[in-house]
């Protein structure tokens, strides 16, 4: 698409033809390569800038390491490794799908047009490029705020951040990529400020967008828009207006239907915003009499109406607009989750309200005992999670809860039942992990809740509760190097760092993923697993565990366990490999070897051969 500027259309006097529409902003990537765009200034407005590294690097590179400093250094840069062997169009997401626009050549130029409020405060716009070193600390960055714009040079990329007023002047037409959610103020931000979010008003509506993109001569061949309901970035009962933005851009002349429908809308919005529900309803009603297949007046006109105390008229409302659009049945058709914990009867008013319109909601009502359960309202919570469980016995969320409500009540035994159904059906819930290591520790089984605690930090349970614990319980099993790892709270959680840093301190810290029992006897043979890359650098084996996303990282003794894995030494010649070498007890490096070999086989790191009777160890 090679226009001139002055063929492209120009935004708010020409119609545009190529105008896509979408939930989730990562499909405008996909729609520019379906259209073979390439070489293109993208003008992105949003309130999210929407690009990031993605962890697209080859993980075998590791293992190319000559020294253990040097996969320190590479690790640094945690981000930008695929650990997940997925192909990389898999890691696209709404965060990142202009990095690989831009990577891939379909974009040259990135200009990211910020709410107006955002450059009153150009700090946090460069607190927002400041946060994406996290993410790789080795990029080269500088950021520079003048003239109405934040800049920043990140390794290779531009990104020119201003607002409308200074959008520049191009001379080219330029890819127009919008999110709805830049009309609006930001929802959950809102919320903890105590405001209501039904009554919130945009800060711009679609015609102002369009008019000032018109002044600053915007030219474009190829517009995206996203809705972004899901994840509660743009609420619900204003999804409505991306389908106007839309409208605005391939009809700049509007019908005169669609032009008095929008008037209705906004004015309708505009009442409710001012305490005049009445007046907003007559609007809505006014709406529906011009286009009664329109699914946000019916839907405004359901909370209007409950408002009103006429349950069943807003409950048929509801129901309306979901028949006429499913996506009104979203998870985010209210807004109980964004209130704090301190504002819980507005929450609580809005998972009520959904659950007069639609009673078999199972999310809404989860998220309402979820509430009860932060503000210990035990009763009520067990009751809505027992209701759940009772229609819905793999409903996961609902288990974790029920779970975590007996270990409130110091029910340990029913908590350890719950807690382990629901990591069985969603086994990566670190707050489960954690609730089950409280429960497995109140009834002694020290192990378990080693495991369950262990694993809780690994899925990013991160406070210091679970350290604590740890702490403790190593100290009680006379494990004081883990122990005193734990008290300074230096564990990380995403490599096995701290396995055997010491000879005098031959104690394995593994987290136990899976549930599942692990058998092994002197007897045993095991070889490592085919799909599992590792080397030995330095005296560290460094394993790729691509299954789990993690790189595996063993020190002296653990390199020496997994070197002498072969499929030819059984468990009892392992054991006396590793007390002849590191000079250990045979007790205490019977007991660590197991468990360390236990691990790899529930891990499938390493896999068993078929085994011989031979003595006990």
């Amino acid at each position: 698409m090679g226009e001139t500027p002055s063929s492209a259309a120009l935004v708010g006097r020409d119609a545009i033809d190529n105008v896509v529409l979408m939930e989730d902003h990562d499909r405008a990537y996909h729609a520019w390569k379906q259209a073979r765009l390439s070489g293109r200034i993208l003008l992105h407005i949003d309130a999210h800038i929407d690009w990031a590294w993605i962890g697209d690097k080859d993980p075998r590179v590791l293992l190319e390491a000559r020294t253990s400093r040097q996969v320190e250094s590479m690790l640094e840069a945690r981000g930008l490794w695929n650990l997940t062997a997925r192909a990389s169009s898999e890691l696209v997401h709404i965060g990142n799908y202009i990095y690989p626009a831009l990577k891939e050549g379909i974009v040259r130029e990135f200009y990211w047009v910020v709410p107006d409020r955002f450059m009153e405060r150009p700090a946090e716009v460069v607190g927002c490029f400041q946060s994406l070193g996290t993410i790789n600390p080795q990029a080269r960055m500088a950021i520079t705020a003048a003239d109405h714009a934040v800049v920043a040079t990140i390794d290779d990329t531009t990104v020119t951040a201003c607002s409308l007023p200074h959008v520049p002047r191009f001379r080219e037409p330029v890819l127009l990529d919008i999110d709805t959610d830049f009309l609006l103020s930001d929802p959950w931000e809102r919320a903890r400020a105590g405001d209501d979010l039904w009554k919130l008003l945009p800060w711009i509506w679609p015609d102002e967008l369009v008019q000032r993109l018109n002044e600053r001569g915007v030219r474009t061949d190829f517009v995206t828009i996203a809705y972004s309901v899901e994840g509660g970035f743009t609420p619900l009962g204003y999804k409505y207006l991306g389908d106007e933005l839309a409208l605005r851009l391939t009809h700049p002349r509007l019908p005169e239907r669609d032009r008095r429908l929008l008037i209705e809308k906004r004015l309708a919005a505009c009442d409710r915003h001012h305490n005049e529900p009445e007046q907003a309803i007559a609007r809505y009603e006014a709406a529906l009499a011009l286009a009664p297949e329109d699914a946000s007046s019916h839907f405004n006109l359901a909370y209007l109406y409950d408002e009103r105390g006429a349950y069943d008229l807003a409950a048929r409302r509801y129901r309306e607009a979901v028949q006429l659009d499913p996506t009104y049945a979203t998870a985010y058709n209210h807004f109980g989750p964004m209130y704090p914990s301190t504002m819980l009867e507005r929450a609580r008013a809005e998972y009520e309200r959904i659950l007069r319109w639609d009673p078999q909601r199972v999310d809404a009502r989860c998220g309402l005992a979820d509430l009860l359960a932060r503000h210990e309202r035990w009763e009520p919570a067990t009751t809505l999670y027992r209701t759940i469980i009772e229609s819905r016995p793999d409903h996961a969320d609902a288990l974790r809860g029920l779970g975590y409500v007996c270990a409130k009540q110091r029910r340990w035994d029913e908590a350890i039942v719950h807690l382990s159904r629901s990591i069985v059906l969603r086994p990566d819930g670190g707050f489960a992990h954690f609730w089950l290591g409280e429960a497995y520790g109140h009834r002694q089984r020290w192990d378990e809740a080693i495991d369950a605690y262990l694993t809780a930090l690994r899925l990013g349970f991160h406070n210091v509760a679970p350290h604590r614990r740890l702490g403790n319980l190593y100290v009680r099993k006379r494990r004081f190097h883990e122990a005193w790892k734990h008290y300074r709270k230096l564990v990380g959680v995403w490599t096995w760092r701290t396995l055997l840093r010491r000879r005098a301190d031959f104690r394995p810290r593994f987290a136990n993923v899976t549930r599942e029992t692990v058998s092994l006897t002197s007897a045993t043979r095991l070889v490592k697993s085919e799909t599992v890359p590792w080397r030995l650098i330095e005296e560290q084996a460094v394993l790729l565990d691509l299954d789990r996303g993690a790189v595996v990282r063993l020190n002296p003794v653990g390199a020496e366990i997994w070197d002498a894995i072969d499929g030819t030494r059984t468990v009892a010649e392992i054991v006396a490999h590793i007390c002849r070498t590191f000079e250990v007890g045979r007790r205490t490096a019977r007991r660590d070897v197991h468990r360390f070999l236990e691990r790899l086989l529930r891990d499938e790191l390493v896999e068993q051969r078929v085994s011989v009777s031979a003595a006990s160890v």
